[in-house]
């Protein structure tokens, strides 16, 4: 029997297949949409040595033609037209495979998946077309630097264990050899791993379980049953050699980290006591006496996360992760002493049941009032649930904590001592002799030496005023262990209560708050948003980069104080936005009106040192600067979001702004910032209308004699009407080619919001078809409905390692013109089956009451007081004809008609100037931005 929350009331049944495939059915009453997730126990771990990266490849084919289903973008478009998703990856020692669509439609979606694994063509066709999308998605990562570590570490681990393989795979690891196409080893690969046995499926929607069971044994019991047992990896990931070591290694962005790491068995046994979530939870803590206190306190560190690290089913990384900063990094044995004084105050201390029993409560209370989830994302966890825990813990796996076993606790600790361990430093202040294999990532190597291995055994018993400071936290006040859940006010009938929808309780000058009661949820959370407005935010380029700095010293200051409640389950985050900052608390209501008052206090005296100032301007500066490593596609949308909207400046020219601004300058501004203000507030979940009465109150308090309505901030939008094409290059040295055409709609209304959103609908299985798959651009292609600032508009992007941006720029204007042929194509049940696959995205039910507050407050943020702008698009796109479609394209996209669009794209010497579209060119971004008209 499934062990479930009291709060998840769909059903579940576990069946095994006559061939031993594991599946979990899940029969749920309050989804319009089914889905499906299968898991194979096989990924890159299974690769042959001489064909590294196969496992993904195989991936990628099973996606590409069935025995019933031969064409290769069937599936894709099936799934897009009747509203879904789907997509897939490929890990050590999984794979897995998903999908959602509208229920009516599941039956036939399912047949199509069921065959990935029973009858998939495999064609050498394919073969040859999808090796260069693996290459050029190999190529994309090359200067990401979450792959460029994985790689260096994949260089210094035991060569014989499966972790030291590529993963990706490439041309040269996927080659024909010796005149035979790769295809023969992808079917031997196919017909040795995929099977029954080493596989789990969950199968989600309102079907009932009848039903679901009868589509998982007609359709997934002809999958093959497996011969012998999966092998068990006995090769050690470390050799000797390989611990006690230091690893310089050169990221691409300018940044500076320290991971300590240290080498574990597989710790999945001991998923029921998880004694390793006690040690991460102590040594990743953020309170006062913790390490990461003590760092900041010295101005070595920003942050510390602990227990990440690489996992499987031999090995652990227990992973202590510090961003440092550049005085830090002339600090490293230091900073290493502080950890080692740390785990060494664990090791000689009893560590205090309570620790044990809070993560047990925050566990318990996260199971009992589990959140739900859409069927996409819960089959796609369960799935690889599935694969761990045995039937009874499918879902409960994750949050069991069956008791504080102090035995585990103490052998795991036992892992965290100095012999154990390895030190990655990044930073590109290294020095490096070496290059990992596959990225060609500078490294460095050193043994650690024996003195200082000592000095860190022995790091406790010295008195060094560095490490002193340090001690384990108090117990966490903030838990509630039995939560109230406030029964339903009783209903005084108003036009907001009988649309179920937040009503104001507050309307004055310059305060509007919104309360609504959770009914639906039932859970003892809630929501809080108060958006405050501020003209002086806005005033010049500098205001707006030091309201981001405020962002960034403010959650810095405040980290310490309330790190309890953040533990507890109550979380807080200020953001900015275009016209001032919002701040938002969520998670269990109960003790939010404690930590709003602390937070707005906070807010009201923000008082920073220099110094605090001086290493927080320059940790934003050098992210801002980083920017120019995103990929090429990042960065062209991010030069369109900073045209299109100028109170969203540029990276680089915030950079600049701050750059010049002074510690004293900082002070006046964070005194001025809240001076003129107008707030709006939602106050949404688990309070009672006094409650939200109380919170308004100090809300009120906070900001009194500060407010006025004549203080609101409208976001402008520049306006390109009647400019047709704008051509904007964009220097990308040392990046992949990359082209956006970008058209901007003149109107808001719902109908051009509805045809922008059907048009991209349509176009994008097609367009990723055609440019990805057929003519092999690049892995990263597509088609999106991207409004800015409520304004609708339609953007076709390719990235290439490749093609120059006018090539790509021209397929897309071609892609765009030979539109119309397949629009003519299109017959009247087809498009009964497009209009309601979108109609079902925008009908989708609120799954939780996280995603609930988010539409509210997008509403409330986009002055829909009435709430009913989804309702009022879902109509709009219902009331749709195709004819209208056509006009649409014909009229606002193909290039003939001139519309007002940008095209923006990578700088290079290749380009040849024959092939440049037409338009006139933006040579200076900033002038453009002041001198274009903007709306609102």
């Amino acid at each position: 029997m499934l062990k479930q929350s009291p709060n998840d009331f769909k059903q579940y049944q576990a069946i095994t297949l006559n061939n031993g495939l594991r599946v979990l059915l899940i029969h749920n009453d309050d989804t319009a949409k089914s889905a499906a997730a299968l898991a194979v126990n096989v990924g890159h771990f299974n690769d042959p040595k001489d064909r590294q990266g196969l496992a993904h490849f195989l991936e990628h084919m099973l996606f590409l033609g069935t025995k019933n289903f031969p064409d290769g973008s069937e599936y894709q478009k099936f799934i897009s037209q009747h509203g879904g998703n789907h997509n897939a990856w490929t890990g050590t020692e999984h794979t897995c495979f998903f999908f959602d669509i509208t229920a009516t439609h599941f039956t036939a979606a399912l047949e199509r998946f069921s065959e990935f694994f029973i009858a998939p063509l495999l064609s050498d066709d394919f073969v040859i077309k999808e090796r260069e999308n693996i290459d050029a998605e190999f190529t994309l990562k090359l200067k990401d630097d979450i792959r460029r570590l994985y790689d260096v570490h994949k260089d210094t681990v035991n060569p014989k264990h499966p972790f030291s393989q590529f993963s990706v795979g490439n041309l040269d690891t996927l080659a024909d050899r010796d005149g035979d196409n790769i295809s023969q080893e992808v079917r031997a690969f196919f017909h040795h791993y995929y099977r029954a046995q080493y596989m789990t499926l969950a199968l989600e929607g309102p079907q009932s379980l009848t039903e679901l069971k009868d589509l998982a044994e007609q359709l997934f019991g002809g999958i093959k049953a497996a011969d012998t047992a999966l092998p068990k990896i006995e090769q050690p990931l470390y050799l000797p050699s390989q611990q006690k070591i230091k690893i310089d290694v050169c990221p691409v962005k300018n940044d500076h980290q320290l991971i300590i790491s240290f080498a574990m068995e597989s710790i999945d046994q001991y998923y029921q006591d998880k004694p390793e979530s006690i040690l991460a939870y102590l040594l990743g803590h953020e309170g006062e006496g913790s390490v990461l206190s003590l760092l900041k306190k010295h101005q070595w560190a920003l942050s510390l996360t602990a227990g990440s690290g690489i996992n499987g089913s031999n090995f652990k990384d227990f992973n202590i992760s510090i961003a440092l900063t550049e005085l830090g990094e002339a600090h490293l044995n230091a900073v290493v002493d502080i950890v080692f004084a740390y785990i060494a105050l664990l090791k000689h201390s009893e560590i205090a049941a309570h620790y044990y029993q809070e993560k047990q409560k925050i566990s318990k209370l996260a199971f009992i009032y589990h959140e739900k989830m859409r069927p996409l994302d819960s089959v796609s966890q369960l799935v690889i649930n599935m694969q761990y825990y045995p039937e009874e813990d499918y879902i409960f796996g994750d949050y069991v904590m069956s008791g504080m076993s102090r035995a585990n606790i103490k052998k795991l600790l036992g892992y965290l001592s100095v012999d154990n361990m390895r030190l990655m430093h990044v930073s590109q202040k290294n020095t490096f002799s070496k290059h990992s294999f596959w990225y060609q990532v500078p490294y460095h190597v050193t043994p650690i030496s024996e003195h200082q291995l000592a000095s860190w055994r022995a790091i406790a018993a010295t008195n060094s005023a560095h490490i002193q400071g340090l001690y384990l936290p108090k117990a966490n006040a903030y838990i509630v262990e039995k939560p109230t859940v406030y029964p339903s006010e009783p209903l005084i009938e108003t036009a907001a209560v009988k649309a179920n929808i937040p009503e104001k309780i507050i309307n004055k000058n310059g305060l509007v708050a919104w309360y609504k009661q959770d009914r639906t949820f039932k859970v003892p959370k809630g929501y809080l948003y108060i958006g405050i407005d501020s003209p002086f935010v806005v005033a010049s380029i500098a205001n707006i980069a030091m309201t981001r700095l405020f962002v960034d010293l403010y959650t810095d200051t405040v980290i310490e104080e309330n790190y309890d409640a953040e533990l507890a389950g109550i979380h807080y985050h200020l953001y900015a936005h275009q016209g001032g900052v919002t701040v938002q608390l969520s998670g269990y209501s109960e003790n939010q009106h404690l930590l709003l008052s602390k937070l707005l206090q906070r807010l009201k005296n923000h008082q920073v040192c220099e110094e605090h100032f001086n290493l927080l301007q320059q940790q934003l500066i050098k992210h801002w600067q980083n920017s120019d490593k995103s990929k090429s596609i990042s960065q062209l949308f991010a030069t369109l979001s900073s045209v299109m909207q100028p109170n969203n400046p540029a990276s680089k020219a915030l950079a600049q702004a701050l750059s010049q601004v002074s510690f004293s300058q900082y002070q006046r501004f964070s005194l001025q910032l809240f001076e003129q203000v107008t707030i709006e507030v939602l106050i949404h979940g688990n309070w009672l209308l006094e409650h939200a009465q109380q919170l308004c109150q100090s809300i009120e308090q906070a900001f009194h004699g500060k407010v006025n309505k004549s203080h609101a901030i409208k976001c402008p939008v520049t306006d390109i009407s009647a400019k047709e094409t704008l051509l904007l290059p964009i220097s990308l040295p040392d990046h992949d080619h990359a082209s956006v055409i970008y058209t901007a709609f003149a109107h808001k209304d719902d109908n051009t919001v509805a045809l922008a959103m059907i048009t991209s609908h349509i176009l994008s299985p097609l367009f990723f078809q055609q440019m990805r798959t057929d003519k092999q651009y690049g892995y990263l292609v597509g088609v999106g409905y991207v409004p800015i600032n409520c304004y609708p508009g339609i953007a076709f992007y390719i990235q290439s390692p490749h093609c120059d941006a006018f090539t790509l720029a021209q397929a897309m204007d071609e892609f765009i013109s030979d539109s119309i042929s397949v629009l003519n194509d299109i017959g009247t049940e087809q498009w009964q089956h497009l209009l309601q696959g979108l109609a079902s995205q925008l009908q989708e039910k609120d799954h939780n009451l996280r995603i609930k507050s988010q539409r509210f407050w997008a509403a409330i943020c986009n002055k829909d007081e009435a709430f009913q702008q989804k309702e009022k698009l879902l109509q709009a796109v219902l009331d749709l004809t195709l004819a209208q479609v056509k006009n649409f394209v014909e009229t606002n996209l193909v290039s003939a008609c001139q519309p007002d669009r940008f095209i923006l794209y990578s700088e290079s010497d290749l380009l040849a100037q024959a092939k440049k579209p037409k338009g006139e060119t933006i040579t200076d971004i900033d002038a453009f931005i002041q001198t274009s008209p903007t709306k609102f």
